[in-house]
């Protein structure tokens, strides 16, 4: 557990462990403080501060020029412990370290850790520990040490459930999401068809960070032709629209939606993370194609179209916040296939719309001392994506 100290003060010191949190659980940790460096310093007392806020900000263009900035602040938590003051406790004789445990217990209805900031438009919900040294007088500043650490809500037995059946191997229902689109090679001439398929498991929100399964069916078919020709109308060449042969022409991102209300200002802010480790990941995917086959065209002789199909099976994990809403900020998430034909503006894509939910119940533990650490590990922080790890953007303002 390393030490948390952004202040010039080595007067005090934060212990408390790099996890991410689950709402209800009851959080400990520590704080060491130099009694002798505090009193040469000034410091009076000693409080530990839990905060959680949702914090919603819309910059709106005016025709003049300027910018006019709508906010709004709603607290989640604000919790404060007086940890020490000074004549009250002391060290033990030889040390001039004085150990402070403190715990809270986080409200089981609380939204997650969230960070989107597009263009004019962010929303934050965090959570904090602030442990402040207090120097009353005037020009003394007081000391303060802050971490930011990240909370997720707790998941249901179902939602556990869930998780197990995913990583054991989907063995249930799937459920089929498609479309299917016109396209053409040029400016005139007769349509050929591209179809995208993607079948998941049939479940009505997928637990996060988990990896969930999908395959994913690419079926094109030509204009209509003559039957001497073949799906190889020149050497190595395949006749237009010809489906995806390799994982890397595929795309696949994760999108993420939020409705923001900042005052009287209302927006909609998207982002979207490129999924690596799926169809980007040849070693992540399992790929077959099926043999072009020959559909007549009843109505004239010797004539029909080709139907050439691949398939890409892959899993992919969502690391991102469960699906939310509050009173400022509601998130909605995507997975957006796209698959690129030759041509201007043959490009198809699919908009899947998924739920997640979180993944972790919350521990049914209490820790005796904030040094210990529990069983069974929690949420890892790598889960959670750099908010900055962005590669598209939209906005529009309502």
């Amino acid at each position: 557990m390393a030490p948390q100290n952004n202040d010039t003060s080595p007067a005090f010191v934060l212990y408390f462990p790099d996890a991410v949190r689950v709402a209800g659980e009851t959080i400990q940790g520590r704080v060491e403080l130099n009694v002798a460096l505090a009193q040469d310093e000034g410091i009076e007392d000693l409080h530990v501060n839990l905060r959680g806020s949702i914090v919603t900000t819309i910059i709106e263009s005016n025709f003049d020029g300027s910018n006019t900035k709508h906010e709004r602040a709603i607290e989640l938590i604000n919790s404060e412990k007086l940890l020490w003051e000074r004549g009250t406790a002391f060290p033990d004789p030889g040390s001039h370290i004085l150990v402070l445990p403190f715990k809270f217990k986080l409200p089981t209805d609380l939204p997650p850790s969230f960070h989107l900031c597009v263009l004019h438009h962010e929303a934050i919900i965090s959570y904090t520990l602030e442990v402040v040294g207090s120097r009353p007088g005037l020009f003394r500043k007081d000391h303060l040490v802050r971490k930011i650490f990240p909370v997720l809500p707790a998941a249901s037995p179902t939602q556990v459930l869930a998780k197990k059946s995913l990583k054991r191997g989907w063995n249930g229902v799937w459920k089929t999401i498609s479309i299917e689109r016109k396209i053409r090679q040029g400016i005139w001439g007769d349509h050929s068809h591209a179809r995208i398929e993607v079948k998941i498991p049939d479940l009505e929100s997928f637990p996060r960070a988990t990896a969930l399964p999908l395959t994913l069916c690419i079926e094109t078919r030509t204009k209509s032709m003559a039957r001497t020709n073949s799906p190889e109308d020149k050497p190595n060449k395949p006749m237009f629209p010809a489906p995806p042969t390799q994982t890397g022409d595929v795309e696949l991102f994760f999108e993420r939606e939020a409705s923001i209300r900042a005052q009287r200002q209302n927006g909609t802010a998207i982002d979207s993370f490129r999924t690596y480790g799926a169809f980007g990941d040849p070693s992540n995917s399992v790929q077959s194609a099926i043999e072009a086959e020959w559909i007549p065209d009843p109505e004239r002789q010797n004539y029909g179209v080709w139907k050439r199909t691949v398939r890409f099976e892959t899993k992919v994990t969502l690391p991102f916040a469960p699906t939310f809403s509050t009173e400022t900020i509601e998130c909605k998430y995507f997975l957006n296939f796209a698959v690129a034909f030759p041509g201007m503006g043959n490009n198809v894509e699919l908009h899947v719309p998924i739920q997640l939910d979180p993944a972790h119940a919350c521990p049914s533990f209490a820790m005796n001392y904030a040094d210990v650490p529990p069983e069974g590990p929690p949420p890892p922080l790598d889960e959670l994506p750099p908010p900055a790890y962005s590669t598209r953007q939209e906005i529009s303002i309502q």
